[in-house]
């Protein structure tokens, strides 16, 4: 029979070294904690071979006494853990006193130090948990620390690393994360002698994002602090333009501490929604300062999971916090041209282009108010001038009654903390009630004729409501959305273009606008407006329009049905794989009821799960409004053309379509100077 026994010290050091030290990257992240905790003000770091033939950092903390030395590399040994309660309250990067002792279990480490106040320092050697004696060292105050030959003793973990190249790379990644989450901090990075940082403590964290990500990062972040009770964020987060193909670009610290979590990675894609394309992610870098109470760090060997007490008032200040800032911003985003080369060859004529002129609309200057963009402050006081909008046909049905369905903000209303998941149609916005709309002009001679056009896309034009008069002081300065719209403000024709683009002059030079994608959230947000206020008026069929499925699409299809009938579309079995399309939005319908329907479908069988009920209730809204609105290849008439830049104007997040696309281009003057060479 086995007995129970001890297992040795070499034995011990080697199993908790699998659980912390992963690579040479494990190694410099713990030793720069270390020194952080010591207090240092400067720490510099030199590798050799990726980190497996050499590791040196050191630091001018407060160093470590001579007869502490012996102790520093045995396991569960520490200076920032004293009772249980500490614990609880853990204010220093590191507390579990297990790095030195791994670190020494599968290497060959040399440390040295000198305490503050002490003539002199000492030394200890540690080669694969063995101990040398301590011996005098004379060197400045601080800390200095050796590890040579990684893994020497285990040439298996040694075997899978990856070469010097990927090794660097992740001990970069380990200098940057604390550069950042420490922008007090001097930091020197070096591989085989080549200088690779060198940052002064002068350096705050804008200049070192810019240093360590380019200029087109550092250029396209904006600001963001915001509290909630005890706990504060702030931080930077990045223009949509900038966005990536994986979310290795979002940095999250915790009270000087980076870490990883998936609840605060889903608030900020979906603070996001509508922004970016499927598979984009932000880039943002959050920090986070919770009491040490109301988080437990001690989740994981290598610190990097953290477990809230509030998740739910996390998830909903950083969510709110993203989507206000966003919406003071203008995501307009700027024409961006080819990298300069040779002149290309000529290009052979093209054909005349064709298209329609339209003179520009009368020009609205919605104040700015408490911090927010003007278009939405205007949003918030009057409804928007599509709701005017005339249709030819029989009469709309009754309303959609959507009892629960809310879109409010629990850290900003402070009627309690939400469920970590996103609102109806997440924007953090509220909508103005049915009774504050005001009368409206009756519609044109143009807009009257609009009914029966072949290639009408319903649009129409009404007076701009006058703005609320502001009873608080006087306002303060413009935003920087104020500025940008007046700098956008349409002084020339616009025209389209392929019947696809239209082009219109502003006085800061000329905005390109895909029609499709601009009346794609156009009707997204009439949808979502009605919606959301209770008033979306359902046109009935008079003789129910079928549509043939396959089994897998009936399936799909009557599983939403009644999330489908919260949308306006009312799908009902009708026997075998039909079904019948009882009723649809009136507000599309100059589109087929099969044709959005069928987008539907598209939407639901690409999704091998479906999400949420409420990112599903986005999504499906978003797909309604791409199939229901103008294509590419559409003619639109003049009157058209300005109904759709006077809608423009009245639009929320006007700059992107609901799937992220960029709705609008901004050419200026100075680039067209650029490209022609007059500058």
């Amino acid at each position: 029979m086995n007995r129970i026994e001890l297992l040795p010290p070499e034995v011990v050091t080697k199993i908790a070294a699998g659980e912390v030290i992963e690579r040479p990257a494990s190694v410099v992240k713990e030793l720069l904690e270390n020194s952080v905790d010591a207090g240092a003000s400067r720490i510099d770091v030199a590798i050799e071979g990726g980190g497996t033939e050499l590791i040196q950092v050191v630091d001018d903390g407060t160093g470590i006494a001579a007869e502490d030395l012996p102790l520093a590399f045995a396991t569960h040994a520490t200076s920032k853990l004293r009772t249980v309660e500490d614990l609880f309250a853990i204010r220093t990067l590191g507390f579990r006193g297990e790095a030195l002792a791994s670190i020494g279990g599968v290497a060959q480490v040399l440390l040295q130090s000198r305490a503050a106040g002490v003539e002199s320092g000492a030394e200890i050697q540690c080669w694969g948990g063995q101990l040398s004696e301590v011996r005098p060292w004379n060197g400045a105050v601080g800390t200095r620390v050796e590890v040579r030959h990684l893994f020497y003793n285990v040439p298996v973990r040694k075997k899978f690393l990856k070469s010097v190249a990927t090794e660097v790379g992740h001990i970069c990644e380990a200098v940057i994360r604390l550069a950042l989450a420490c922008p007090h901090l001097h930091l020197t990075l070096r591989h085989n002698g080549k200088l690779i940082y060198d940052l002064p403590a002068t350096v705050g964290i804008p200049e070192r994002i810019g240093l360590f990500f380019g200029a087109d990062v550092r250029d396209a972040l904006y600001e963001v602090d915001s509290t909630a009770g005890p706990i504060r964020l702030w931080g930077y987060i990045a223009d949509p333009r900038v966005d990536r193909g994986h979310a290795r670009m979002q940095y999250l610290f915790l009270n000087g501490r980076w870490f990883r979590d998936r609840m605060i990675t889903h608030a900020l894609q979906e603070a996001y929604r509508g922004l970016l394309l499927s598979g984009r992610y932000p880039v943002a870098f959050l920090f986070l300062t919770v009491p040490p109470q109301q988080v437990d760090v001690n989740v994981h060997p290598t610190k990097a999971e953290v477990r809230f007490q509030d998740s739910s008032l996390i998830y909903s200040l950083i969510r709110s916090t993203i989507q206000r800032r966003l919406r003071q911003a203008n995501l307009v985003p700027d024409w961006q041209w080819p990298d300069e080369g040779p002149p290309p060859p000529p290009a052979p004529t093209p054909p005349a282009v064709t298209g329609s002129i339209a003179s520009p609309p009368a020009s609205a200057s919605p104040q700015s108010a408490g911090g927010l963009s003007p278009r939405y402050q205007q949003a918030m006081q009057t409804v928007a001038p599509w709701e005017a909008a005339t249709r030819a046909g029989p009469p709309a049905g009754p309303t959609v009654p959507l009892a629960g369905v809310a879109d409010s903000n629990p850290v900003e209303s402070g009627e309690g903390h939400a469920s970590p998941a996103p609102s109806l149609f997440p924007s953090g916005q509220e909508e103005s009630s049915p009774h504050e709309r005001m009368p409206h002009a009756p519609p044109s001679s143009w807009e009257a004729k609009l009914g029966s056009a072949p290639f009408s896309v319903g649009l129409t034009i009404s007076p701009a409501p006058p703005a609320a008069p502001s009873a608080a002081a006087p306002s303060p300065g413009p935003s920087p959305e104020t500025v940008r719209e007046a700098e956008e403000e349409q002084i020339g024709p616009a025209l389209q273009i392929q019947d696809t683009y239209i082009v219109q002059e502003t006085a800061q030079g000329m905005l390109v606008i895909d029609q499709h994608a601009l009346h794609e959230r156009i009707l997204f947000e009439q949808l979502r407006q009605r919606i959301l206020q209770g008033s979306l008026e359902v046109q009935p069929l008079l003789v129910p329009e079928p549509i043939e499925l396959t089994p897998t699409e009936a399936a799909q299809l009557l599983s939403v049905a009644d999330i489908l009938r919260t949308l306006g579309l009312d799908i009902v079995p009708f026997g075998g794989n039909t079904a019948l399309i009882q009723s649809y939005p009136a507000l599309l319908s100059r589109r087929s009821p099969q044709e959005i329907v069928r987008g539907i479908l598209d939407y639901l069988l690409a999704h091998d799960q479906l999400p949420s009920r409420e990112v599903l209730l986005y999504d499906l809204l978003a797909t309604m409004a791409c199939k229901a609105a103008i294509k590419a290849g559409d003619r639109l008439s003049p009157e058209e053309i300005a109904a759709l830049l006077r809608l423009r104007r009245w639009a929320e997040k006007s700059h992107h379509c609901p799937h992220g696309r960029p709705t609008t281009l901004l050419i200026s003057r100075s680039d067209l100077d650029r490209q022609f060479r007059r500058t």
